[in-house]
């Protein structure tokens, strides 16, 4: 789907995550410290934090990808969840922590737990992620927001976002919402424009975007189509 992150991409979700906050930790902890640790003492501690970190993430994804065989065990799902609430816990201020997360809430969604979504996608947001993440947790808080029959809610949280990379992602769920509310010519609009704005290369999604484009037709050109045939 659009709107998911490869592993690939949640790596470099996260380097970016580095590069923007490092430095505001790195001031932070000196800071706190106040001397009482030598720099490299503080590297030191700082090293075997992320790498604490790292473990954890780590084995929760491994847990996860037998997803990818069958379905996820009552156990595994029970691992997974306690991972991430580990990570939010003791490392709220690291991209692990908004990565779990946002499995957390992907694990809520199939069991049908849309509140439970919300919540997790949420504490995202609030928990200064990086860029990238903020999007993406936005989109979809959006969209279980939608399947909660929040439409207006829903598009009110993609309104006037500098998307990037997801802006194609963003326009197909405000296409989505317009139409679920009778909208033709704002969901019209907002497929065109991801279409337009599709960068993946993906014929599959690009055949999705073009079908839901048809539907939406607003009225005037679906007759106008219809006469000239």
């Amino acid at each position: 789907m659009s709107d998911n992150l490869s592993e690939e991409e949640q790596i470099e979700a996260f380097k970016q995550w580095w590069v923007d906050n490092g430095l505001k930790l790195v001031a932070a902890a000196v800071i706190a410290i106040g001397g009482t640790l030598s720099w490299q003492g503080w590297q030191s501690s700082q090293q075997e934090y992320a790498e604490q970190g790292s473990a954890i993430y780590s084995a929760m994804i491994d847990i996860a990808k037998a997803e990818t065989d069958q379905p996820l065990t009552d156990e595994q799902k029970q691992a997974i969840n306690a991972s991430a609430d580990q990570l939010k816990q003791e490392f709220t201020d690291t991209g692990y922590a908004h990565l779990s997360a946002l499995l957390k809430a992907k694990l809520a969604v199939d069991a049908d737990d849309l509140d439970s979504a919300a919540s997790e996608l949420q504490w995202v947001l609030d928990n200064d992620p990086a860029e990238d993440i903020k999007l993406l947790a936005n989109l979809r808080l959006a969209r279980v927001e939608a399947a909660k029959g929040n439409n207006d809610k829903a598009l009110e949280l993609l309104e006037g976002q500098e998307a990037g990379k997801l802006t194609s992602a963003y326009e197909e769920a405000k296409g989505d919402f317009h139409l679920s509310m009778g909208h033709l010519d704002a969901a019209y609009t907002s497929y065109q424009l991801a279409i337009d704005t599709e960068q993946s290369g993906n014929s599959r999604q690009l055949s999705i975007l073009r079908l839901k484009l048809i539907q939406a037709k607003p009225v005037g050109e679906a007759e106008e189509t219809q006469g000239e045939s």
